[in-house]
């Protein structure tokens, strides 16, 4: 086989490049963005960076898609930029919007909702040529053709990055070079980010109707379809149906992460369907013929088990995303059984068009699973709370009527997800701003204020709290006058090794003080200790959920003690509260000590 020239090479990329200047754009900004993320120097502008390659990633699908769509519908080549830019400037507002979204509900509600978007973007490039009267069979061989393009061109990258990589580390072991490990990881990028991308787009179908014997099946697809796929798929949903003779037989509730498996072979299962979809036409295996006459009754009355497991955890716990997201996906698996069994057309078209309304109805639709989530929890709080003689004309109110603790349980609960969300913020049933609750209780969390608020201050109620803390990298230069050591240190719950004379530092057992300790003549001694709770109790009030960027002040630390001083510069830390106490878990950075 003729290895390719690198003036095909040239050619290849600048045809791609021509054809699909968007895309090639969103690809490039991408592999930018992620080769400067993984410079320290530029940390500060982590989150910067961060959301526009989200929305770079997104742009790969979506701008693709209205090519195809602008493409299939035959549109002059000035329509098909003014459609691309359109893209292009919605994405650059998509990545400004997530940029000014606070950390504390971003990955709760943003990255969710992101990454639903992501999964319709696919669906569009899957459907965009089709949605006009084009044929089914045309329809299933350009989706043939999207999938081993993507697997042959992620085969590629694999054995190219694995190639380039064995050089490149033998050139730096025999040649004594030294580099930088980073350089794996930009490889990887430059690789999947433009080889794959390149080779994707180059093999993308530059027509979207094909002759009768271009749909046809090769011995990879029809053994993966007959060999692999439809046996796996079938073990799958005998182990499931397994389980509900279980439910059956011993009439109790399904656990809840069924829903989930439901969902996931099902998903499987219809995958190998549309692969199959054209098989018997090839194959007359009893196998494959059974697969596609009996799949969708297989998967009907999993439907139901679907609906009793999520069922069970709503009526328990209320709406959340992931339940809501189940429920949304368990009914359209319920309508596409039904379409697919009593429609006489099997217009597998109706997959990805359906399923991606249905995505897009869940992200940002009127009643999307965040909204839903969110009026779910607040009625949990209502309810309880107005049960219990806390709740007067639409907010809460002080009482001291005692609660039940699975009542308690519930609310803390539904309090702790509004708050991770930043629904708190703006929650009108509120008696008083949110901060205000900080100066007139001790919790260190707001649905802990709240509680405290509500006169259930003291109760069991059990609560964990985690927060990251990372600390400021652009540090500049350290005022380190009278400090006359410096340390490096790692703090965490676990004992490493001790310093054979000198001093080194601890974690104390909880957690809470910084232990100074001395090595002398093989024996260990205490010299002093420095608390902690001050420090922590600042991060806690400063952080607006699981997550602290500290600034330039606030990640230098100044601690006292009766036989000196510290200063520590924070690289990165993580608290925690534990039933209303707070620990630190682990704290590295550099530590300089002054003696007294």
């Amino acid at each position: 086989m003729k290895l390719p020239s690198p003036g095909f090479l040239l050619n290849a990329f600048t045809q791609v490049c021509r054809r699909f200047p968007a895309t090639m754009l969103a690809a490039f900004t991408g592999v930018i963005v992620l080769v400067l993320l993984l410079e320290r120097g530029n940390s500060s502008n982590e989150d910067l960076l961060a959301r526009i390659w989200m929305a770079a990633q997104l742009g790969l699908a979506l701008l693709t898609g209205l090519l195809v769509f602008a493409e299939a519908s035959d549109w002059s080549a000035g329509r098909k930029g003014l459609v691309q830019g359109i893209g292009v400037a919605a994405l650059a507002a998509y990545g400004w919007y997530l940029f000014e979204q606070p950390n504390a509900a971003f990955e709760n509600l943003h990255l969710p909702r992101y990454m639903i978007l992501l999964v319709v973007a696919h669906l569009f490039v899957s459907v965009a040529p089709y949605l006009n009267r084009r044929t089914v069979a045309d329809f299933w061989e350009y989706n043939r053709r999207l999938f081993a393009n993507f697997v042959v061109g992620a085969t590629f990258t694999m054995i190219l990055f694995a190639g380039l990589a064995l050089a490149i580390l033998a050139v730096d072991q025999l040649f004594d070079l030294n580099l930088s490990e980073r350089i794996y990881a930009r490889l990887f990028i430059l690789l999947a980010g433009i080889f794959n991308t390149s080779y994707f787009l180059y093999h993308f179908p530059e027509k979207y109707e094909f002759d009768s014997q271009d749909a046809s099946y090769n011995a990879v697809f029809r053994n993966l379809c007959k060999y692999i796929l439809i046996p796996i798929v079938g073990l799958y949903f005998l182990i499931l149906y397994a389980y509900g003779a279980k439910i059956i037989g011993t009439w109790s509730l399904p656990r809840g992460w069924v829903g989930s498996l439901v969902i996931g072979f099902s998903v499987a299962g219809i995958f190998t369907y549309l692969l199959n979809f054209y098989l018997p036409q090839f194959d007359d295996s009893k196998l494959v013929n059974l697969y596609k006459k009996w799949f969708w009754w297989i998967v009907l009355p999993l439907t139901v088990l679907l609906f009793v497991a999520i069922g069970t955890r709503i009526s328990d716990y209320g709406v959340t995303e992931p339940r809501f997201i189940v429920t949304q996906i368990g009914l359209w698996l319920a309508i596409t059984c039904l379409y697919f069994l009593f429609s006489k057309s099997d217009n597998i078209k109706f997959i990805p068009i359906s399923l991606g309304l249905i995505a897009l109805s869940i992200a940002v639709g009127p009643l999307n699973a965040f909204s839903v989530a969110k009026r779910s929890q607040a009625g949990i709080v209502k309810n309880i709370l107005e049960k219990n003689g806390r709740w007067e004309n639409g907010r809460l109110k002080q009482g001291s009527a005692p609660m039940l603790q699975s009542e308690r349980e519930q609310v803390i609960s539904a309090l702790q997800f509004l708050d991770r969300r930043g629904h708190l913020e703006h929650a009108d049933w509120l008696p008083m701003p949110l901060d205000s609750f900080q100066h007139i209780t001790t919790s260190y969390t707001n649905a802990g204020r709240i509680m405290d608020w509500l006169g259930l201050k003291g109760e069991s109620v059990s609560e964990t709290y985690t927060l990251n803390i990372q600390g400021y990298q652009n540090y500049g230069p350290t005022d380190i006058r009278g400090f006359t050591q410096y340390y490096p240190i790692s703090l965490t719950g676990y004992r490493e090794a001790r310093a054979i004379s000198g001093y080194y530092f601890e974690r104390s057992a909880d957690g809470r003080k910084i232990i100074w300790l001395q090595v002398k003549n093989q024996n260990t001694s205490a010299v002093d200790s420095f608390d902690l709770k001050p420090v922590m109790t600042s991060w806690r009030n400063q952080a607006p959920g699981n997550y602290l960027e500290l600034t330039p002040e606030t990640a230098t630390l100044n601690l006292s003690g009766a036989k000196g001083s510290l200063r520590i510069r924070v690289a990165d830390a993580q608290i925690e509260e534990v039933k209303g106490a707070l620990q630190v878990n682990y704290l590295n950075g550099q530590l300089f000590l002054k003696e007294r």
